[in-house]
């Protein structure tokens, strides 16, 4: 076996770190919200619809929260199953990355959701759109 330093001190080691740099900063799903009740309705929802909402994949799925859902959870409302969407792991990241940061941290994605006072201007016509 072939030792490399550390990417932090450079004592020789078998991984990119040393056992004391090496640091866990991820939470536990439980440190993160998803309790059993999260649990039992991921298992209803994949249950009752087996394949990707985005891409029909069959393999892989997952429970992805809707805003509503960061909204019902913030009132201390349960999650109900349409606020949640069954997608496939690669969908899932993806839709994780567009959201942001905060999204696949565990925070509600507050900064994203639309502000209801901003109302878009009626006289704009997108390009090649005749009214």
């Amino acid at each position: 076996m072939t030792l490399k330093p550390c990417l932090d001190c450079g004592e020789p080691c078998v991984g990119p770190r040393c056992p004391e740099h090496t640091v866990d900063t991820k939470p536990t799903a439980h440190a993160r919200g998803y309790d059993a009740a999260w649990t039992r309705l991921s298992k209803r929802a994949r249950r009752l619809q087996p394949f990707c909402t985005d891409c029909g994949s069959t393999e892989d799925l997952q429970c992805d929260h809707t805003p509503q859902a960061w909204a019902r959870k913030a009132a201390g409302k349960p999650i109900r199953l349409r606020d949640v969407q069954v997608l496939c792991g690669p969908c899932n990241r993806a839709a994780g990355a567009a959201r942001g940061r905060s999204a696949t941290r565990g925070h509600a994605p507050a900064d994203r959701l639309p502000d209801p006072a901003v109302r878009p201007n009626p006289s704009y016509t997108p390009v090649g759109i005749v009214r």
